[in-house]
């Protein structure tokens, strides 16, 4: 079966605490709260100048194509908190790297660790994929450790700038979890 079939039939993802959906436009608020803060971006994107600029980056990114793109909404305040996304497919070897953001008011709480192995379960066990990767900065110690939690092995590190580090050469960790592997940290789904 078609990759983008098994992607639309897992548009929603739902844990005891979270609903992972596709994007909405009345999500604008709510991704501008995180994504306005730098700090809140510090590994991941340039902060949005402004709610305007967000409804764009809704629009023409995650509601153009929404397939392997979902918001996190914390149930119990029906708020979009954050986001889970492939940011590479590779279909032919059926491959992924995830990418996330989490607004900073919700971090450790596990909120992360219980989407990733949702997300993580999900791929490796209905879509078919064979292997999930996800690249963090290295100084990124909060992300490695969410990885980890959810049985992600570190396979190797390399050198490299991305968009949105002013060129700056940074260290990354590239972890990957293989179809087979056991996935940790799933008790909330």
């Amino acid at each position: 079966m078609n990759i983008n079939v098994k992607l639309a039939e897992h548009q929603k993802i739902e844990t005891n605490r979270l609903l992972l959906r596709p994007f909405v436009m009345s999500d604008a608020a709510d991704m501008f709260e995180y994504s306005s803060d730098a700090s809140n971006l510090q590994f991941v994107f340039n902060p949005h100048p402004n709610l305007a600029h967000t409804s764009f980056v809704i629009a023409n990114h995650f509601m153009k194509e929404p397939l392997g793109k979902w918001a996190i909404e914390l149930k119990s305040e029906q708020k979009m908190i954050g986001l889970i996304q492939f940011s590479k497919l590779v279909e032919q070897k059926g491959t992924a790297e995830l990418s996330y953001v989490l607004h900073k008011k919700y971090w450790n709480q596990g909120l992360m660790t219980e989407v990733l192995a949702s997300v993580t379960q999900v791929c490796l066990k209905e879509i078919g994929l064979k292997q999930l990767v996800l690249n963090c900065d290295r100084e990124n110690l909060s992300s490695i450790r969410v990885a980890q939690k959810v049985g992600y092995k570190r396979i190797g590190r390399f050198k490299g700038s991305t968009q949105y580090n002013k060129g700056r050469i940074s260290e990354f960790e590239e972890f990957a979890i293989k179809k087979g592997n056991q996935v940790l940290g799933v008790s909330h789904v």
